[in-house]
């Protein structure tokens, strides 16, 4: 089993005592032999850290922060600790499935090239076997979802492996100034210099909990329209001034603004090496789309004539359903004026 690469397992805590021990032993259990696995303790107040020092395992290293310093923060201190070839992320109320790190370890052995993989998970409420699942399937060509990153999560960090040396290499970390989607961040910088794919069978059952605060909806809106406009700014489109302090669009005009923006960003891009026409104008198509359903209720209805004048329209996933029933709004809010 010597020449099996080690596998370092990365899993933050912050008062998870409820759901550890279940976590935990989803990776003990695992068909691969060669693991290691870092538990990084954020300042629980719970009894996490009684739990882990009870199990009954050689291979688990506790590290304890001094201070509450979030995931992302634990996330790195692991990953500078990590000896493995390769480094695998687990949340602490998520469950792998017996042979998540051994599929992983064969795809990435054989398949050089990539340095980064999740796969498809199931998600679930509070009993794995009682609770009501759902299936989450994820692209895996590598080229739709580099593309796809500019404006789009198609990544599940509890369920990536990837290669150690392209994190050190290039010093790709978590921002730690991120308070959410800090891991879509991270995939976004590593897909611009490694292929990155999702692997298709299951391997991550992902615990869905009924919290969901207004601040943590408010903090994620913002992070994602920040890195919206991190992704035009990349690609030389700036965006930035068409949104104010909370990052909803100021205006109808900046509405206008933000449609011939995408228009310009896929235009300018699908000619380019780094992305194909086609994967480019579908993200180009999505990202316009997200926007306009964040903002139509603050700028009214009429707004969809402008998404609808776009050529990007014809590119974006709506419903049958919803073409009607925003056109009907539409025509409704002009007959206002």
């Amino acid at each position: 089993m010597a020449d099996l690469p080690l596998v370092s397992v990365i899993i933050p805590v912050f008062n998870g005592a409820n759901y550890l021990c279940e976590s935990i032993a989803s990776i003990t259990e695992q068909t691969y032999p060669n693991i290691e696995i870092i538990v990084i303790d954020d300042c629980s107040s719970d009894n996490s850290v009684a739990l882990i020092e009870r199990i009954d395992a050689n291979n688990i290293q506790l590290i304890r922060n001094q201070i509450n310093s979030g995931v992302s923060a634990s996330r790195n201190t692991g990953i500078r600790a990590a000896k493995g070839k390769y480094i695998a992320f687990m949340d602490a109320d998520d469950i792998s499935v017996p042979h998540r790190i051994e599929t992983q370890v064969n795809f990435l052995e054989v398949n050089s090239e990539y340095g980064l993989i999740s796969s498809a998970y199931e998600t679930f409420e509070e009993n794995l076997l009682s609770g009501k699942r759902s299936l989450k399937t994820l692209p895996s060509d590598p080229d739709y979802i580099a593309a796809r990153l500019l404006f789009q999560c198609v990544i599940c960090c509890p369920a990536a492996m990837l290669c150690a040396d392209i994190i050190r290499q290039h010093a790709l970390y978590f921002d730690e100034s991120l308070s959410m989607c800090e891991d879509w961040d991270l995939w976004y910088r590593l897909s611009q210099v490694t292929r990155i794919s999702n692997i298709e069978d299951v391997l991550l059952y992902y615990r869905k909990h009924s919290s969901n605060s207004s601040k943590k909806r408010v903090d994620m809106h913002r992070s994602r329209v920040r890195l919206f406009q991190r992704s035009f700014r990349d690609h030389g489109v700036n965006v930035n001034g068409l949104f104010n302090d909370s990052c909803y669009l100021k205006g109808r005009a900046e509405f206008g603004a933000f449609v011939e923006s995408a228009e310009r960003f896929a235009k300018q891009n699908r000619a380019g090496q780094q992305f194909s026409e086609k994967e480019i104008v579908a993200a180009s198509a999505y990202v316009l789309y997200e926007v306009y359903k964040t903002n139509v209720k603050a700028l009214g209805y009429s707004t969809y004539d402008a998404l609808r004048r776009s050529w990007l329209y014809q590119y974006m996933d709506i419903s049958l359903k919803n073409r009607i029933r925003y056109f009907l709004r539409c025509k409704r809010a002009s007959l206002k004026f």
